[in-house]
């Protein structure tokens, strides 16, 4: 196994107190049934690292009480990373197999969170298309019947993905129909239709797929290119629908369907 730099692992852990501190809402103040939500919309080792990173919190002196403030979770933070991370690099060269062995669980954790999050776009785009066989694409009143996801990746490098980068990174520069941006979709509403559009069976498939691509992917939306216009010569026109986000390597990568209104 290679061997993975700090500033991965660290980024882990960050994460894990983005999430703590969302949990909290406008008080900024996390209690413990507040994490106990948030942990239940998680799955996997994010979950666990989210977990065991509020219990480590409440170790480092939050209090009795259960209930952590930004405060805390800087502090945490630091100690995290001087003594659950940086101690564990003895050449200072990024962490090996035996030196991620060497750690306690927590660090552990965060390695494995910080090696499925920094994987490249494309390989993220290909996992996601995975997680997604056998789920139909059937939103926005489409009329096309069985439409399957497929990966999506664009290798660019973006601080941040918007209509206004995506377009650039399709080459969608025209002026026409064509190359407009139609409609720009929260994920997170999109993701709850997906589940509630399958069996039972295939809803876990669903809320896999979300989790994977909302907990690897920032600026999640979804995009439909093409203004509906008259039908065109021998139909209805097809619209490419993206799902998709911003990976950690500066790429943009999810999944793409179609769509097609009469």
């Amino acid at each position: 196994m290679s061997r993975i730099a700090k500033s991965h692992v660290n980024a882990a852990f960050e994460w894990a107190a983005g999430q703590i501190t969302e949990a909290g809402g406008r008080d900024g103040i996390t209690s413990r049934a507040e994490i106990r939500h948030k942990i239940g919309e998680l799955t996997g080792p994010e979950r666990d690292l989210v977990d065991f990173f509020y219990r480590f919190i409440l170790r480092q002196g939050a209090g009795a009480s259960e209930r952590v403030t930004r405060t805390d979770i800087d502090a945490a933070l630091a100690v995290a990373r001087a003594q659950l991370v940086a101690a564990f690099d003895t050449d200072n060269n990024g962490l090996s197999a035996d030196e991620v062995a060497a750690m306690p669980l927590l660090g552990r954790l965060a390695v494995k969170v910080a090696r499925r999050r920094s994987r490249s776009g494309e390989e993220l785009a290909a996992h996601f298309e995975a997680l997604a066989f056998s789920l139909v694409f059937d939103d926005y009143s489409t009329e096309l019947h069985n439409e399957r996801f497929l990966s999506f990746h664009a290798p660019v490098q973006l601080a941040e993905l918007t209509a206004h980068t995506f377009r650039d990174a399709l080459h969608l520069h025209g002026d026409g129909p064509q190359d407009a941006i139609a409609r720009i979709d929260d994920a997170e509403q999109f993701f709850a239709r997906l589940a509630e559009a399958h069996t039972p069976g295939q809803t876990a498939q669903a809320v896999a797929l979300a989790q994977a691509m909302q907990s690897t992917l920032s600026d999640l939306h979804v995009y439909i290119v093409g203004q509906d216009v008259s039908a065109a010569r021998g139909g209805a026109p097809i619209h490419p629908v993206y799902v998709v986000g911003l990976a950690p390597d500066g790429s943009i990568a999810g999944l793409r369907a179609r769509v097609q209104w009469s």
